[in-house]
């Protein structure tokens, strides 16, 4: 069937008076991009999946590191809907589609549309950068609250461009419109994909953050975990120490004493407690930095895999059928 285009793809729409909240995170969204006036990649795109019904776009799931999981995410979608499905035929195109993307012998077919029934199907690219003034990382905002609503893999998320924005929202997307990466930092073919990206994709919208724990190390970081809020990227730098480290000795055969189980149990609680995003523990320091996230769309919707994404993980080009 024919899937109607994206309303609104490439609009923003401004308004003069937000709701209470939203006001407050458009300020501060403008304080940041005041105090932090440059933006850089904040590591490789993660991948999903998104569903178009009628006009609609919501996103199936996120959180894949390469097109070949966010294609074995949405297998197990089709599979799971399949279950409900009434209509035989399509539950038959929904289990056949899960086969190829899921087989259970072979390799996956790396196709990243599909069309069944009345709903289309499409893995997605979702670009990761940062704020950053002077070697120096934004750090999470006031208005960043532990507990988002929003679910880890925001699954169910609405793709929605046209709604309403404020003044530094709206800055914001138009500054990334035309973010590339800086010239002689990666290979020509990635250079020439992003530009073409903001030629058939140029609209942008804003997902919610994700937050990575850094440690500093003289003038270089180095990311250790991360979480959807501030507090869960505290709670897995803290259970780096009490669990991760421990495990990690008994595995290579040397197991900690118990005076390193006391120390890094102690480390671990001293994390927990704190509220900062900068801080010290067993002379090691730490950073939490605020990752956020775009996505690039076009008329006929979010932006699929590039070429150089499938080769950077030396999979097979994507498949037209």
């Amino acid at each position: 069937m024919a899937f109607p285009l994206m309303p609104g793809y490439d609009h923003i729409n401004l308004v003069a008076d937000l709701d209470p909240v939203a006001a407050v995170r458009d300020e501060e969204t403008g304080e940041r991009i005041r105090r932090f006036p440059k933006l850089i990649p904040a590591g490789s795109p993660d991948f999903g999946f998104a569903v178009q019904t009628k006009t609609e776009w919501r996103i199936g799931c996120t959180g894949a590191s390469d097109p070949s999981g966010a294609r074995y995410d949405l297998a197990r979608n089709l599979r799971l809907e399949a279950e409900y499905e009434k209509d035989a035929e399509v539950v038959r195109a929904l289990r056949a589609a899960a086969e190829r993307l899921d087989p259970a012998e072979g390799e996956q077919l790396p196709k990243d549309e599909w069309e069944i029934g009345d709903h289309r199907y499409r893995v997605i690219r979702i670009e990761k950068f940062t704020l950053i003034n002077q070697g120096v990382m934004e750090p999470p905002r006031l208005t960043d609250t532990d507990n988002p609503e929003e679910d880890s893999l925001l699954r169910d998320y609405l793709l929605e461009p046209r709604a309403p924005a404020g003044q530094w929202e709206a800055q914001l997307r138009l500054n990334l419109v035309g973010y590339i990466p800086r010239p002689g930092d990666l290979p020509d073919e990635i250079m020439a994909e992003a530009r073409h990206a903001i030629r058939t994709h140029a609209g942008v919208l804003l997902l919610p953050p994700a937050f990575t724990v850094l440690e500093i190390i003289g003038t270089k970081a180095k990311p250790i975990t991360g979480g959807r809020d501030p507090g869960e990227a505290r709670r897995r730098l803290a259970g780096y120490f009490s669990d991760l480290l421990p495990g990690l000795r008994e595995f290579q055969g040397d197991p900690a004493t118990t005076a390193e189980l006391a120390e890094w149990a102690a480390a671990a609680e001293r994390i927990e407690a704190t509220n900062g995003h900068d801080f010290t523990v067993l002379g090691r320091r730490f950073r939490t930095i605020r990752v956020s996230r775009m996505l690039r769309l076009g008329r006929d919707g979010p932006e699929a895999p590039r070429a150089s994404d499938q080769r950077r993980y030396g999979l097979p080009e994507s498949a037209a059928d």
